[in-house]
């Protein structure tokens, strides 16, 4: 069986590469708001277009259909499973084109990065306890990305490292080894949204917002500030948040690890306040001030927010939103 055919018809190819253009276009915008000089504009070409081709697996992930042909593509063939995700690479040969850029332990760390966890979501048990392989796949994408391990593999721009680029990668990484290759069954994670779903996460950014912006201002974590910034450029920002943070981190502590944890205890309830903290300690080390336990308990609030989203709508794109509208009010109308 090919991967072609009903699946990819005419409206979902032109919607996906609308979005990706819309996507890409909002990171060169805000690129080009912050100042960068015209001697780098080439790696921003460069990045964007590595971007772009990053971005490019993702409707087809975060799709039933999709996932169901890569199933019946691998199914059985334990080698190509575990050699398609180096694909990935693949787009960031155009990255390592951006003069200074590329370097050996970049290359080799992006290439272990890669193969580890293809290996093991190939090669671990999925038969009694399948759980404890997820985890090790899901620790073996995360924890790199979290520790900072790969800066070496994306150092453009100079002093802010292309860490943008591992978040659509990451994100392509984990949905294709624990859906396809583990079998994860994680029906909320697709593209698909409802009118109930964005009131569902509109709610929940309210709820939070009613806790946390008073905790916040209390403990001098947040003050109040309002950032001038055209309509554009905050819409171009609220993008660029949903891609890069919303959608990636919900995919991971909501879509996996709360999903995890509550098939683990069989109560929905301890799994999403195990996740939550998960959420909040993961934050510890994030700010100008790490560690920050301020952040650690804001974050952990809003985990119960978005995990509550997620368990009422069963449909990630809703805690992603509601995670948009946290972290876009805060960077409008507060600094810390």
């Amino acid at each position: 069986m090919t991967l072609s055919g009903a699946y990819f018809t005419p409206p979902r190819i032109a919607r996906a590469i609308l979005a990706i253009a819309l996507t890409v276009g909002a990171v060169y915008l805000v690129s080009r708001r912050a100042g960068m000089p015209p001697q780098e504009i080439l790696g921003l070409i460069l990045s964007l277009l590595t971007l772009g081709l990053l971005l490019l697996p993702l409707p087809v992930l975060l799709s039933g259909r999709g996932v169901k042909r890569l199933k019946t593509w691998v199914g059985g063939r334990p080698l190509r499973a575990a050699a398609l995700p180096g694909v990935l690479l693949l787009p960031c040969l155009l990255y390592w084109s951006i003069p200074g850029v590329v370097t050996l332990d970049g290359v080799l760390r992006l290439v272990l990065y890669i193969g580890v966890p293809s290996a093991l979501a190939v090669a671990l048990p999925r038969g009694r306890w399948p759980l404890l392989g997820d985890a090790l796949v899901v620790l073996c994408i995360w924890i790199p990305v979290e520790l900072r391990l790969l800066s070496a593999s994306f150092p453009w721009p100079h002093g802010n490292t292309g860490s943008f680029l591992m978040s659509p990668l990451g994100l392509d990484l984990v949905l294709y080894l624990m859906l396809v290759v583990r079998g994860f069954d994680a029906s909320g994670l697709t593209l698909r949204v409802g009118a109930r779903d964005v009131a569902s996460a509109t709610g929940s950014f309210a709820a939070f917002a009613a806790v946390g912006v008073p905790i916040g201002l209390r403990t001098g974590f947040l003050v109040f500030g309002v950032h001038d910034q055209a309509p554009l450029f905050g819409l171009a920002g609220g993008l660029i948040i949903l891609i890069f943070t919303g959608l990636p981190e919900e995919v991971l502590f909501r879509g996996l690890i709360q999903t995890m944890l509550v098939r683990l205890t069989g109560r929905p309830l301890l799994g999403l306040v195990a996740a939550s903290l998960i959420f909040g300690v993961a934050h510890l080390d994030n700010g100008p001030h790490a560690p920050d336990w301020r952040y650690g308990i804001l974050a952990t609030l809003a985990g119960l927010a978005y995990g509550w989203v997620y368990l009422r709508t069963r449909r990630i794109l809703a805690p992603a939103i509601a995670h948009t509208l946290v972290d876009l009010t805060w960077s409008v109308f507060f600094k810390g």
